[in-house]
């Protein structure tokens, strides 16, 4: 029956539809993503509509529970601090050229790298090749 025709007010229809029997909805689903800016995991929230948008934030790193999220972000910021810390260690056997060739690669990017990326080398020219020598003839 329409609600105009039960003579229902304009709050009484809001009311209505307000005070349904709840049902279980999969989606929209809120997913988490935890971020570590100065010092401070921060917790970003997103919402999926399907189970396509779900799988592809997963493949991105969105967790289903904001405590994972939060344990997943220390954990990736603790790694990050075992290979700075690593790679300081290994720096300190680097000739002088490495080590200035490693200081610029730092000031050039605003992130830690773990491992200076090799610097591409000239291919050498290749060689003449031998060219056979004519055999004189053997005289007797």
């Amino acid at each position: 029956m329409a609600d105009e025709q039960l003579g229902l007010s304009e709050r009484e229809k809001e009311l209505r539809r307000w005070n349904t029997p709840w049902v279980y909805r999969e989606f929209p689903k809120m997913l988490y993503l935890g971020r570590v800016t100065a010092g401070k995991v921060e917790i970003e929230q997103k919402v999926v509509a399907s189970e396509q948008d779900e799988a592809l934030a997963l493949g991105l790193g969105w967790l289903p529970k904001p405590d994972d999220a939060h344990t997943r972000a220390e954990a990736v910021e603790a790694a990050r601090g075992e290979l700075a810390a690593e790679r300081a260690w290994d720096d300190r056997r680097l000739s002088a050229k490495a080590q200035a060739e490693a200081a610029v690669i730092d000031q050039a990017t605003l992130r830690h790298l773990p491992e200076i990326p090799e610097q591409p080398r000239r291919p050498r020219p290749p060689r003449p090749r031998r060219t056979a020598r004519p055999v004189s003839p053997v005289s007797e």
